[in-house]
């Protein structure tokens, strides 16, 4: 969310900041601040002199970031210091009350047939509840998940700020700004994808010395917890099935890590629990660079990768993904990320056993081709590898396209924001907000 605040048009809202966290001295935290309008640091503040400060600010539309996530402040939401209240982002599914108005996702993550307000307006309204328009909470009735209504983005509700902040260095940013010394040359595509293919394959030299050029990396970089034991199963298959590829996952928390090990060896064996490789957290930008070096990213099913998700697509590097049931948002989320990159037919999945297939399908894909020279006249000889197969060709679709596909749009994220905003706001001070869902 960092450059979203700073991009809101000025013309149609003023954004007000309360940080419920220290300052931690971060860039992140910089770029907040400087695109707030007002900026609070409210981390040492009481939940009654927050909710003080809001209404004597006149908020219209509070939203809430966090949702039930560690540091959380809900009881100022449950005390609705603003007329209209949204939760956005943080927090993965519903927050269950009434005192939330809107969730802004997508209908991917979240079909308008698992909430109340379909729902309602779609069946007789003899199950009225205590509110008016609201499904009766005491129904028995199993066909919704979502009591809030909803806010719908047109394509993905997951923004990032990838486009603005993780450039690795000046060259690849250089392919997009004039004033950037060999922007001319890296607008050539041929030129800019061997460059990226040089510095992918130095990273993986780097890290990985030992491993020669036929051996495939699948990675996951969630936290353990979102491994369960069928996903983890299926991943030692797909090593049995690849010889010559290793699993490379964090180190997160670490007795987690040691239980993955002693269980990969009770399942499979000792051979294929060797090609499991750990690798420590890394600071965010090292984290978004390195991923590179993955040659496919394995999500975990019942919590998907978000913000990792993200991260991995900037590098790069494809994904395989399998979209959860319709009432669990948070194993939909890495479908959604991926169907905005528009390429979302190549990396999202409907079941378990495509799953397994299509990783090993785009890993037995891979091969290189190898010529000596420079790509530029008077540059150091070297010894190039440039890739073929499915596999490859996905990873460079992506790269090559990742400044225009619409994952990473972030200007164009906030004017749609701003429009839902609007929207849920006409609608209040008509008195008229109970109208099914808002469609940006």
């Amino acid at each position: 969310m960092q450059s979203v605040f700073g991009m809101h048009d000025r013309n149609v809202v003023e954004v007000y900041c309360y940080s419920l966290s220290p300052n931690d001295g971060s860039i992140y935290r910089a770029k907040i601040e400087k695109g707030a309008d007002k900026f609070y640091d409210c981390h040492a503040w009481t939940t009654e002199s927050i909710v003080k400060q809001i209404v004597h600010d006149n908020i219209h539309i509070l939203v809430n970031l966090n949702g039930y996530t560690a540091g959380d402040r809900n009881l100022i939401f449950a005390a609705r210091p603003a007329p209209i209240q949204v939760t956005h982002m943080g927090f993965a599914s519903s927050l269950g009350g009434l005192w939330t108005d809107y969730n802004i996702v997508d209908e991917l993550v979240c079909p308008e047939s698992q909430t109340s307000d379909y729902q309602f307006w779609n069946k007789s309204r003899d199950n009225d509840g205590d509110l008016l328009g609201e499904v009766d909470p005491e129904e028995d009735d199993k066909n919704w998940t979502y009591p809030e209504k909803i806010i719908y983005m047109p394509t993905t509700y997951f923004v990032n700020d990838h486009k603005q902040g993780f450039y690795e260095d000046n060259l690849s940013k250089g392919f997009y700004d004039d004033n950037i010394p060999g922007c001319i040359l890296a607008k050539n595509h041929i030129l800019r994808w061997f460059f990226e293919e040089d510095r992918r394959w130095d990273m993986r030299k780097q890290l990985f010395p030992h491993l020669t050029d036929d051996w495939v990396i699948f990675a996951n970089f969630n936290q353990l917890y979102k491994i369960d034991p069928v996903i983890f199963k299926l991943w030692l298959r797909i090593l049995e099935r690849v010889p010559k590829s290793i699993l490379w996952i964090l180190n997160f928390p670490e007795e987690g890590a040691k239980n993955l090990l002693e269980t990969a060896r009770q399942w499979a064996g000792p051979n294929i629990a060797s090609h499991i490789y750990f690798t420590d957290v890394a600071d965010k930008k090292q984290h978004v660079i390195r991923g590179r070096i993955a040659d496919l990213i394995l999500d975990t099913p019942q919590v998907n990768a978000h913000t990792t998700a993200c991260d991995i697509l900037w590098s790069g590097t494809p994904m395989i993904t399998l979209s959860g049931p319709e009432h669990k948002m948070c194993s939909r989320v890495a479908s959604s990320i991926c169907k905005a990159t528009g390429f979302g037919d190549k990396m999202i999945v409907p079941d378990y056993q495509t799953y397994e297939d299509k990783a090993v399908e785009y890993a037995n894909s891979v091969a290189y081709k190898y010529w000596f020279g420079c790509l530029l006249p008077g540059a150091q000889q070297r010894l190039h590898r440039n890739g073929v197969g499915e596999l490859i060709e996905l990873r460079k679709n992506i790269y090559l396209n990742r400044e225009n596909i619409r994952l990473f749009d972030t200007q164009q994220a906030v004017k749609e924001l701003e429009k839902g905003y609007v929207d849920a706001w006409v609608r209040w001070v008509n008195d008229n907000e109970r109208n099914i869902h808002i469609k940006i």
